[in-house]
């Protein structure tokens, strides 16, 4: 029996705006000062996008059937889609401080299949989430987790048996910005403003006048590894700053099998990650995390790939930074199968080795052939110093490539400056391929590539190269008979 239809708020429309002219803002703007009047902002932008939102919003409706969510747009052309509950998975939830404002939020539904959200609903009362969420988590017979509700932000609020595996402090944000190199997107946007702006014309005559001005090379040296000094100093301090914006009050908490993920100071966003739907977890340890004896940990999962910068960031970093020695408790909460300490990791094929020199060499050979047009014969004490740097490369890419099959879960690890540690259930495997390069074919060697629901546009995340082929076959035959013995569980 079909429920009464449900409208989204008032201000929806309003929302609907906003975000479509954040959107298109660009193109406006050149409108605006091409005609160099506001006349055409609103005629050409403002009026058709406030027409459309409202229309939008009187034909909006979503229902709550008895097994499904019936959502309805459109009064020309109409939409209906139906979306059972038992597909549902996630609601993802972003608020930004307007949404706060008015005690407001957007939702968007995700399920197994798509790569977008199956629904879009912008934007909801913190009532009406409260109530779609209860409702579809009783209609999935989830009742561990009918006793929770939102707060006053939209988030789930902690009910028993909510734990918390990592909360991100200030100090650790401060860390994790002086780890990652985001600094950089705030630095190239500046620099593109200033070009448009003319600044590098009406300053840039002024400092070669104070470079001439320089009483000797010795001063210009020193200026000029200042202003370097100056800029890596401001490029960590514009990443610290983009990490505290982003991940601000970090949360990962654990309730049943549930893992959910909030955090944001302006843009606030939750979601909610089904640990059985979790495809691949991933450790990744960049030069200074090692240096900080920290590391982040990725999952990818199946989901929609139409994801705000805020959901994919939830849905892809269960640990955006972590302390090594935090790392096990996690893991053991997210892949309790595996203990990292017991694996006994089998190494790749020891011609890999000789292989890498060779394309190391090969590089090596090419970089200096190219800046013999301008070292001259310099370039010889180039390649003398590269060749070294080869034969230490290959030895230890080699030395820390690895891989494990145990306890039904295939493990992979590589990288010695930049490493990465990569793990997935057998159940989750969907195809394995056995792939040779006319090099592999050479020195009869092969690469495994596991493929998995989650993978999508970024590829083959777990792929064991440089395998003997008669290890590769056996690898191949057990990996293949073991995941079609296993029912697979979206």
């Amino acid at each position: 029996m079909m429920q009464s239809e449900r409208r989204l708020h008032p201000l929806s429309f309003l929302f609907a705006i906003v975000s479509n002219i954040r959107a298109s803002l660009i193109p406006f703007l050149v409108a605006v000062f091409a005609t160099r009047t506001m006349d055409a902002f609103l005629a050409v932008l403002l009026a058709p996008l406030a027409a459309w939102a409202f229309i939008r919003y009187l034909s909006y409706r979503y229902i709550f059937a008895d097994d499904e969510m019936v959502i309805r747009t459109g009064f020309f052309f109409r939409n209906e889609r139906h979306i059972p509950y038992s597909r549902i998975h996630n609601l993802n939830v972003i608020q930004n401080p307007l949404h706060r404002f008015f005690g407001l939020a957007e939702v968007r539904i995700e399920t197994a299949g798509g790569h977008e959200p199956e629904a879009k609903l912008q934007v909801l009362s913190l009532k009406a989430l409260e109530e779609m969420r209860q409702h579809i988590l009783r209609e999935k017979g989830q009742s561990s987790l009918d006793g929770n509700s939102v707060d006053e932000d939209g988030q789930p609020t902690p009910a028993g048996g909510r734990q918390t595996l990592l909360q991100l402090s200030l100090r650790e944000l401060v860390i994790h910005g002086i780890t990652q190199n985001r600094g950089l997107v705030v630095v190239g946007a500046a620099t593109g403003l200033a070009w448009e702006l003319g600044l590098y014309e009406r300053y840039g005559s002024r400092l070669l006048s104070m470079r001439e001005m320089l009483p000797n090379l010795s001063t210009a040296w020193i200026l000029m590894v200042s202003i370097g000094v100056l800029f890596l100093v401001l490029l960590r301090l514009f990443s610290i700053g983009l990490a505290i914006y982003r991940l601000y009050d970090f949360t990962l908490q654990k309730a049943g099998r549930d893992l959910t993920v909030r955090g944001g100071l302006l843009t606030r966003f939750t979601t909610t990650i089904p640990m059985h739907r979790i495809q691949i977890v991933s450790i990744v340890q960049k030069p200074l995390q090692r240096l900080f004896d920290r590391a982040e940990v990725r999952v990818q999962t199946v989901s929609g790939g139409d994801e705000s910068e805020e959901q994919a960031l939830g849905s892809q970093h269960l640990a955006p930074l972590i302390h090594s020695e935090e790392l096990p408790r996690l893991l053991r909460e997210v892949q309790p199968e595996i203990d990292l300490d017991s694996v006994e990791w089998l190494p790749v094929d020891p011609r890999a080795k000789r292989r890498l020199l060779r394309r190391s060499l090969y590089a090596a050979a090419v970089l200096c052939a190219v800046s013999a047009f301008f070292l001259k014969w310099w370039a010889l004490l180039l390649l003398a110093a590269l060749c070294p740097l080869a034969v230490l490369n290959a030895r230890q890419q080699v030395k820390h490539m690895g891989y494990a099959c145990q306890s039904g879960v295939l493990l992979f690890r590589s990288g010695w400056v930049w490493r990465k540690l990569s793990m997935a259930r057998t159940s989750k495997i969907q195809a394995v391929t056995m792939a040779q390069s006319p090099f592999d074919r050479r020195y009869r060697m092969s690469r495994l590539r596991v493929d998995t629901a989650g993978a999508g546009q970024t590829g083959h995340d777990l792929e064991i190269p440089y395998l003997d082929w008669d290890v590769a076959s056996a690898l191949y035959r057990s990996l293949g008979t073991e995941a079609a013995q296993t029912a697979f569980r979206w």
